[in-house]
């Protein structure tokens, strides 16, 4: 199949285009210039794989918890070819994302995600199956729901950062990951075809992100308007 994927989450966008079973991928970590390069990346992207967007048989990217710009702007690239072409879209919640790779793991998977310091998104799997919703929480919370006599993998982007706190907090859970992590667009192609194949609903045009929390302007917000 032909596809574009975008794994936009986090600062590090990531674009891949896949013609059959060549893939092409191009990352960039730069932060606030996404909006700049999403669009570049993902002509490069198509143009390298020898792809036009009416070739796309359909496109995947993160559906959120992660970062409130380059959530809209992945989400409202790939609605843009929806538009465009009748491309369906295929939006997958990022930790489930992240987890993907080790669905097969007789540990308790934790799917991690960075949020602000010493925060994170997060989410518990075992044998590929979600224990709990998305969350935001503090190192110090996310362990108090860790049984100290369980192994934990933790996956995703913030899994480094996460174990090397949790070294620092407390030598009694046993967490541990592994690097350099999965191939996130691979993963999005994988489970954007079990959607297909298992007759999934594509995105609607009035879906949006999965946001955990409030973005700091709307916390700000509240602030101001509680103080008047």
């Amino acid at each position: 199949m032909n596809a574009l994927s975008i794994d936009c989450a986090v600062s590090e966008l990531t674009v891949a285009a896949k013609k059959d079973r060549q893939t092409v991928k191009l990352s960039l970590d730069i932060g606030m210039k996404q909006s700049e390069k999403i669009l570049p990346a993902i002509d490069y992207v198509m143009k390298e794989a020898g792809l036009t967007p009416s070739d796309l048989d359909y496109t995947t990217c993160t559906l959120g918890p992660g970062t409130f710009t380059g959530l809209r702007l992945g989400l409202s690239a790939l609605k843009a070819l929806t538009l465009a072409n009748n491309t369906p879209l295929y939006a997958v919640p990022s930790l489930d994302l992240y987890a993907h790779p080790y669905k097969s793991s007789n540990e308790i998977v934790l799917s991690v995600l960075e949020s602000k310091e010493d925060e994170f998104f997060h989410s518990f799997y075992k044998n590929g199956e979600k224990l709990r919703a998305e969350e935001d929480a503090s190192i110090e919370e996310i362990l108090k729901q860790i049984d100290k006599e369980s192994s934990v993998l933790v996956c995703g982007p913030g899994a480094k950062t996460f174990v090397e706190r949790t070294s620092e907090i407390s030598q009694l859970h046993r967490v541990h990951c592994y690097t350099p992590e999965n191939d996130a667009c691979k993963s999005l192609f994988e489970i954007a075809e079990e959607m297909i194949a298992n007759k999934k609903e594509p995105l609607k045009d009035y879906d949006g992100p999965l946001y955990v929390r409030k973005s700091e302007a709307e916390i700000v917000l509240e602030k101001k308007n509680s103080q008047q």
